[in-house]
């Protein structure tokens, strides 16, 4: 049985005549959460330490306040750690998120910069998603992970993760930080597509395709397999739909991702989570939008188990009552996901214990 800690977000005004209380900020709760969870204890003095998080979409307007990310910062300083926020990019070439440029672009449009968290930013995955490290896979579907260089190579990662819901993976928490946001573009790949890119009869051979190759892995207009980097360029391209991409769906675009964090854990195994459940909205930040939250903020979480912290966040969820006009406001979940499956394996895969001991730090 893990434990899992957390802080509740509600004000206890006892004297309301004041209008002095620090203490009743979140941000003070989460110093409190981080000192008494004892969640930085993978932290030594002088580590290189990874506080991943997501910066979401050019638009997205309920991403982690970055004056949360900055205490989390404060609070590694502390201990005598080198931390710097982290992220990586997205799948594709063309979109903004998919390069480290404007991944640092979207970052500074949504308030994360070097200032307001005071630490640098680094893209873990390199300027195109390709700097990674391979590592063996012992899962269903895959046989490598491609672990973002950055995270293979620092000393402690602290997953800082806005809980929320997702329309493949059922829920956005730790371990979705972990195996979607820990691994570079090939595994990204991976966990969205069944196998290869194939070009169709559609092809007018316009060769668009083959200029934005970064691995010159089109030959005659057909794909080579052991070529390809696996990521999607081509399909964003082509303007004729000739480029065939085979999405996974439902339970196992989540399993997916449980096998790439295994892969991930394989490889660099220090880390702390910390799961915020504060504008739980039905969708992930990649979106370009945020919609308004399914129930009230419930809170911040901290522990040193991705399962059990995820696990605990399901359960809160799902206790809350939903605000009255939200999107899945009764159904709770999108209905093609399969959340507890999805924990479930990665209790299988050894991420983490289903069990654990909610402790309330007042």
């Amino acid at each position: 049985m893990s434990d899992v800690f957390y802080v509740n977000p509600r004000a206890e005004v006892t004297d309301p005549a004041r209008w002095y209380q620090p203490n009743l900020s979140m941000v003070r709760k989460l110093e409190k959460l981080i000192d008494e969870s004892g969640v930085l204890d993978v932290v030594s003095k002088g580590d290189l330490v990874a506080v991943k998080t997501h910066f979401g979409d050019r638009g997205t307007t309920k991403t982690i306040r970055s004056v949360f990310i900055r205490s989390v910062v404060e609070k590694v300083r502390e201990i005598g750690g080198r931390p710097f926020v982290t992220e990586t990019t997205g799948l594709g070439l063309t979109r903004l998120r998919s390069t480290a440029f404007g991944r640092l672009e979207i970052a500074e449009e949504n308030g994360y910069t070097q200032q307001t968290v005071r630490a640098p930013i680094i893209i873990a995955d390199g300027l195109l998603g390709f700097d990674f490290v391979e590592v063996p896979a012992k899962g269903k579907y895959l046989d490598k992970v491609y672990v973002a260089k950055a995270i293979a190579e620092c000393d402690a990662v602290i997953c800082v993760t806005h809980f929320k819901l997702h329309m493949q993976a059922g829920i956005g928490g730790s371990i979705k930080n972990v195996g979607v946001g820990c691994v570079a573009k090939p595994s990204k790949f991976d966990i969205h597509m069944s196998k290869y890119p194939e070009i169709n009869e559609k092809c007018t051979k316009c060769d668009k395709c083959i200029e934005i190759c970064p691995a010159n892995a089109i030959e005659d207009y057909r794909i080579v397999e052991e070529k390809c980097l696996k990521c999607t360029g081509c399909a964003e391209v082509c303007e004729y739909d000739a480029v065939n991409l085979y999405w996974t769906v439902g339970r196992e675009v989540g399993e997916r991702i449980v096998e790439c964090a295994r892969g991930v854990m394989d490889i660099n195994s220090n880390f702390a989570y910390l799961n915020f459940l504060m504008d739980i909205t039905p969708h992930c930040d990649c979106h370009p939008f945020s919609d308004i939250p399914i129930v009230p903020d419930l809170g911040i979480l901290a522990s040193k188990d991705m399962v059990a912290i995820d696990k605990a966040s399901v359960d809160m969820y799902m206790r809350a009552e939903a605000i009255r006009g939200a999107l899945l406001e009764k159904e709770r979940f999108w209905p093609w996901t399969d959340v507890d499956g999805v924990l479930e394996y990665a209790s299988e895969l050894g991420l983490g214990s289903l069990d654990y001991r909610l402790v309330e730090v007042e």
